[in-house]
């Protein structure tokens, strides 16, 4: 593994790899949060169903959302592009337009980056340094037996969203079915607010960001912290539009899409179940909902994670979520 391979050692990082962002500390009592990002042509995303003003947006919404996942604030960025001959002006414009939207509306400045040319495929590459208290970071790990585990807004839209993108390559967006979850997938709104919220008022024991699935992630999430958990697959979220599209089709919006269904960027995160009310009013002060999903458990050699079926039966699943190789 690369943590091993890189086993130097300084005593200002306080965690390197394996959460959402790189942590070091700072003068002051603060800590400085550091990702990175990148979208890859045809990997990530498809020019086909993709306008350069969303990618740009998604580029660095994508890497914001793990600041917001260590409850950070961010302060500035770096972009890569790795451009394709005969790129278009307009399309590079386009595309920094969306950036610089998302900057000014979360408050982080570009600070530099690099152009670069390409061979048949772009990339575009995000780097966000942001800043926390040391002592209001919260990490992957954390989560304590008896904990419950919930997540922000709605989940499986984003995955939904691809699927309708995929079976209509190629055609103008304002014609692709399930708009509000293609809007989900191409324009995901990080979770700031609520990170440095659940941070500051301490009611978070371990966090991440959802861009793998929630099974998936709370998985990373429990081997981090030395435990295992339990999911209600009916206790996930999920949109009235995603709802729609398992009533037309059958299929089940809870296992196919909500549970392990990636590139949702909501917030996944533990907390003591006394804190139950004061989630609930974080969640109306917020506007956002705060669901309970599940609980962690103590550790298990066997089974990380348990998904219980409506009847409270354990269920065989294939997959947890989106696995990179």
């Amino acid at each position: 593994m690369l943590a091993e391979r890189f086993g130097g050692r300084n005593s200002r990082l306080l965690k390197g790899i394996g959460d959402d962002t790189s942590v070091s500390s700072q003068k002051g009592g603060a800590a400085l949060l550091a990702t990175t990002d990148i979208l890859i042509e045809n990997t990530h995303f498809k020019r086909a169903y993709i306008p350069p003003y969303l990618l740009g947006r998604k580029a660095l919404s994508i890497s914001l959302s793990d600041i917001a996942a260590m409850g950070g604030e961010p302060l500035f960025f770096l972009v890569s592009l790795a451009l394709t001959p005969g790129t278009p002006k307009k399309f590079i414009d386009e595309l920094y337009r969306g950036l610089g939207d998302v900057a000014r509306e979360t408050g982080c400045v570009l600070a530099g980056g690099n152009t670069a040319k390409a061979g048949m495929e772009m990339t575009v590459s995000t780097t966000v340094i942001g800043e926390a208290p040391v002592k209001r970071v919260v990490y992957r790990k954390g989560a304590a037996a008896g904990d419950l585990v919930f997540v922000t807004g709605t989940v499986g839209g984003s995955a939904l969203g691809l699927k309708a993108l995929l079976s209509h390559d190629g055609l103008a967006l304002k014609r692709v079915p399930w708009k509000d979850s293609v809007k989900k997938h191409l324009d995901p709104a990080p979770r700031l607010k609520a990170g440095q919220a659940l941070a500051k008022a301490e009611l978070a024991t371990a966090m991440m960001d959802i861009s793998d699935g929630v099974a998936l992630d709370l998985k990373r999430m429990c081997i981090e912290s030395r435990r295992s958990a339990v999911v209600y697959l009916s206790s996930l979220p999920i949109s009235d539009e995603l709802k729609a599209y398992g009533e037309k089709t059958g299929k089940s919006p809870f296992l196919d899409f909500a549970l392990t269904g990636g590139e949702d960027y909501e917030l996944l995160f533990t907390s003591p179940e006394k804190n139950l009310r004061k989630i609930s009013a974080l969640s109306r002060k917020l506007n956002l909902p705060m669901t309970p999903v599940g609980r962690i458990m103590g550790r298990k050699k066997d089974r990380v994670i348990t998904v219980l079926d409506e009847d409270g039966e354990p269920m065989e699943l294939k997959k947890l979520g989106f696995e990179h190789f």
